[in-house]
């Protein structure tokens, strides 16, 4: 089946709300066949990536840089983005069963310095995500809200790298759990609030986190960030990464250290 773009209302809403869920994204068979190779990949098959391996995937697996290049995922963020489309990250997210950490409420772009501010997260599950287990909440439209503080807690009960938590009074105000199939995604504006609870169910939660940013996109401070373009033009000021040709080759593993490098000292935010 031909994806769709986003229809006139789904547009608005997530223009007012800041979210779109459920959307149609692989199908349930190839989300098992992408969590095998996730769940196949061992401590010694990344023993020379010096940066964490889960971020920025796809620069070090073909089967990853095939998928954030998938039109199912594509085709609706262009409706959002145009016709120029970088994709900034592809991270794993794992709660493994019985998991007690949790995400606080953030924005994703906390740390970031990008003008315009209009990346776009699609979260694809892998795995079903519902209340049981740790699924994504939102705050609606509280990306109307821009950029908030947020204080680093580095709480060893929080996932975030910093513990980093957005100042947004959330009592009393609406939250929306997103309830995701295997295969099926969810997309949301980098300034709205969200956050996720524990996963005290027997299975694990995995998904994919992957942001995608205008081509138009620039830096205006921070470390070097840089981006595939993976639907027309890089017309920005980001570094321009290549495709892995070989998952984990010398190549692959070379670019994937050089560019997550200036990222380090700050936890891996910025990008």
């Amino acid at each position: 089946m031909e994806p769709k773009s986003l229809d006139e209302a789904a547009c608005r809403s997530y223009v007012e709300r800041g979210f779109l869920s459920p959307l149609p994204g692989v199908s349930a068979g190839r989300a098992g066949e992408l969590l095998g190779k996730l769940n196949a990949v061992r401590t010694g098959d990344v023993k020379a990536v010096v940066h964490p391996w889960y971020y920025k995937a796809y620069l070090l697996f073909t089967w990853l840089d095939e998928l954030v290049r998938t039109p199912a995922l594509l085709v609706p963020v262009k409706s959002l983005l145009g016709e120029d489309v970088l994709c900034l990250s592809c991270d794993i997210w794992r709660k493994s069963a019985g998991e007690t950490r949790h995400i606080s409420w953030h924005q994703d772009a906390s740390y970031w310095h990008f003008d315009p501010p209009a990346i776009v997260t699609a979260w694809l599950a892998l795995t079903n995500a519902d209340a049981g287990n740790g699924a994504i909440r939102f705050l609606p439209a509280s990306h109307h809200l821009g950029p908030k503080t947020h204080v680093d807690t580095f709480a060893a009960d929080n996932m975030l790298s910093h513990g980093q938590t957005v100042q947004i009074p959330t009592d009393g105000r609406e939250t929306v759990t997103v309830s995701l199939r295997p295969g099926e995604f969810s997309l949301h504006h980098c300034l709205l609030a969200h956050a996720s609870g524990p996963n005290p169910s027997d299975t694990d939660r995995v998904g994919l986190c992957i942001r995608y940013a205008p081509g138009s996109l620039r830096q205006t401070e921070g470390p070097r960030v840089s981006a595939m373009t993976v639907c027309g033009v890089n017309g920005g000021n980001l570094i321009e990464e290549q495709a892995p040709t070989e998952s984990l080759s010398t190549e692959a593993i070379a670019q994937h250290t050089r560019l997550l490098a200036p990222h380090a000292a700050v936890r891996y935010t910025s990008f």
